[in-house]
């Protein structure tokens, strides 16, 4: 999956003068911080009191420690630095170095005040941009991230000491201080007029907020809406969340819910598959051991099942999982119950014990009844690096000779993994296999993906087998290539279509809800209720084309934004009626593709 290509405009004069005017403020900044001044005028005022007690002594004069340390002070507006010899080393240097602290302080506060007046006009000329909200783990590799891809990052974080605003700054990303849930502060950063925003600020209450505010902010926006993806820690919660994000549709914001362990749990699967496309692996039909059923874990057993259940050739067939978790039991009933179909397509075998326990040293869930081992993957998914690292080379040790594949989900790829050195070689197979979940998650392919841009690509996908069916080629129809290679104002012709599915639903009587039965049949609607959603489909479909600039012509003109459809439905042909009703039959697959059903909750249409 690659990013959305990216639509910002290059700066105008006016910012590139202000940019670089911000660059030289941060430059001066950095050379007159505060802690650097406030060390050199105790260093100067130190100086100044010997060399004054020095002096004194000298030519047998008395004074009293607050008198040498008034003149020390006074030493800063070059006052009592003229004195009769002997003058000691001292004081030379204080009362030359002095006046040179004092012009360190004003330039500070001078370039403190410029910088913030720059900071205010600066971020008034965002557009199309980026805003990121907590520069926490996940905020600060996302912001880098996407400002590494290219895009212009705008991010906001409560905490002034905190590292991460330094290292964003060094890589381009600009950086307000200050309260993210103050609509005041969002309004300066140009919300209104972003390109995403990023609510990932650790608290999945703060990050809600933030999304209503964002809502808010963007009321009255024309063209592209403002894609809003908000973590939730939770990933029981952010289920019920991505529902709301599915469901709701102003035509201004998208809402994207997210929870890191569910984004990567498929992304890390591709990279290091259970099984073949065949469902086999190289050690002979897959068992899959999990270690540590958290929400990274159970994410892993769900996509690896639902890949299974794709796969004609494994039609029939179940697959072994074992689940290693000191609370196996409970873990593996709560996700049963949530998806019953899942033990028709797993064999899956709890074993409730703690990673301290001889149990676990003796790791009899490795071996069959025959003393053999028979698992053909590992995935240690363990909420602590060290933990993880820890017990996924004890299961190393009793493996032995058996290379079976080891993968350890560790927060960051560097950190503690890094330390084992040559004990972690992904690319052989003979060590552990780290993955980094935040590396993994923010990918921009992967970050700027979420259930919106599924549901696009999978509108188009559909348009695209029935358009080769009929014959068409990319030299007949510039729409008939894969989605990476479709023109950006066609992928967001596709966005608006994925995000009017439930308008269109609520219409007939339908809802959306989460697919917990996989192999439940498709619901069909009615020719009438088909009827009702072409029509809707169309209607769209014109306003979007009438906003975008198009009017009718003879034929279809992409170049001189010209379409011989831009009539009322009831006036097309029904060949071209057909491709609205296509669209709209496929609505249930396409919501099956991001684990949603459509559901009946009223009479039917018609």
């Amino acid at each position: 999956m690659s990013p959305p290509r990216q639509t910002r405009i290059k700066p105008g004069r006016r910012r590139q003068i202000l940019d670089f005017w911000w660059r030289v403020g941060r430059v001066a900044g950095k050379a007159t911080e505060w802690p650097v001044v406030v060390v050199m005028f105790f260093v100067t005022l130190g100086l100044g009191w010997i060399g004054f007690d020095g002096n004194m002594t000298a030519l047998n004069e008395p004074g009293t420690f607050l008198d040498k340390l008034y003149l020390s002070a006074q030493l800063f507006i070059l006052h009592s630095g003229h004195v009769p010899p002997p003058v000691p080393w001292q004081l030379e240097v204080a009362r030359f170095v002095a006046p040179f602290v004092l012009g360190e302080a004003a330039l500070a506060a001078v370039a403190a005040m410029i910088g913030e007046r720059l900071a205010g006009m600066r971020s008034r000329l965002y557009s199309d941009h980026v805003v990121i909200c907590g520069l926490g783990r996940l905020g600060s590799l996302i912001a880098r991230e996407l400002r590494a891809a290219g895009f212009e990052v705008l991010a906001i974080e409560s905490d002034p000491y905190k590292r991460a605003i330094g290292e964003c700054r060094e890589d381009g990303v600009f950086v307000i201080v200050g309260d993210a849930t103050d609509r005041t502060l969002l309004k300066k950063a140009m919300v209104g007029r972003a390109l995403y925003f990023f609510a990932v600020t650790g608290d999945d209450g703060i990050n809600s907020e933030l999304a209503i505010t964002a809502g808010k902010l963007v009321e009255g926006r024309h063209g592209r809406p403002l894609t809003c993806f908000v973590h939730i820690l939770d990933d029981r919660l952010a289920e019920v969340m991505r529902q709301t994000g599915v469901t709701r549709n102003d035509g201004r914001i998208r809402l994207e819910y997210f929870n890191a362990a569910d984004r990567g749990a498929p992304a890390l699967l591709r990279e290091r598959p259970a099984f073949d496309d065949q469902g086999t692996t190289e050690f002979g039909p897959p068992h899959m051991l999990v270690v540590g059923l958290g929400e990274m874990g159970r994410s892993l057993v769900i996509h690896a099942a639902r890949r299974w259940r794709s796969m004609p050739s494994t039609r029939g067939k179940r697959f072994r999982v074992t689940v290693v978790d000191n609370r196996a039991d409970d873990q593996v009933a709560a996700m049963t119950e949530r998806l019953p179909r899942l033990k028709d397509i797993c064999e899956i075998g709890s074993h409730p014990i703690g990673l301290d326990s001889a149990e676990f040293e003796r790791a009899g869930f490795l071996f069959g009844p025959d003393g053999k081992c028979d698992v053909t993957s590992v995935y240690v998914c363990l909420g602590d690096d060290a933990l993880g690292l820890n017990a996924a080379w004890r299961l190393r040790r009793r493996l032995g000779e058996r290379r079976v594949p080891i993968v350890v989900r560790t927060t960051r790829q560097g950190g503690v993994a890094s330390a084992l050195g040559d004990l972690c070689i992904g690319e052989t197979g003979r060590g552990l296999q780290v993955f980094g979940l935040m590396d993994l998650v923010c990918k921009p392919a992967i970050l700027l993906g979420g259930q919106n841009e599924d549901l696009a690509r999978a509108i188009h996908e559909n348009y695209l087998r029935r358009e080769r069916d009929k014959g068409q080629t990319a030299d007949t129809n510039l729409s008939t290539v894969e989605w990476d290679l479709l023109p950006e104002s066609l992928r967001e012709s596709n966005r608006h279509q994925a995000a009017d599915i439930s308008r269109k639903l609520q219409a007939i009587g339908c809802d959306i809800e989460p697919l917990t039965d996989w192999d439940a049949p498709t619901p069909e609607f009615s020719p009438d209720e088909i009827e009702v959603l072409g029509r809707m489909e169309h209607d769209r479909w014109r306003k979007e084309r009438e906003a975008g600039g198009w009017r009718p012509g003879p034929q279809k003109n992409e170049a001189r934004k010209e379409s011989p459809y831009l009539i009322s439905y009831d006036e097309l042909s029904e060949e071209i009626k057909e491709h609205d009703r296509a669209m709209v039959r496929g609505i249930p697959a396409f919501l099956a593709e991001i684990d949603f059903a459509v559901v009946r909750v009223g009479p039917r249409a018609g």
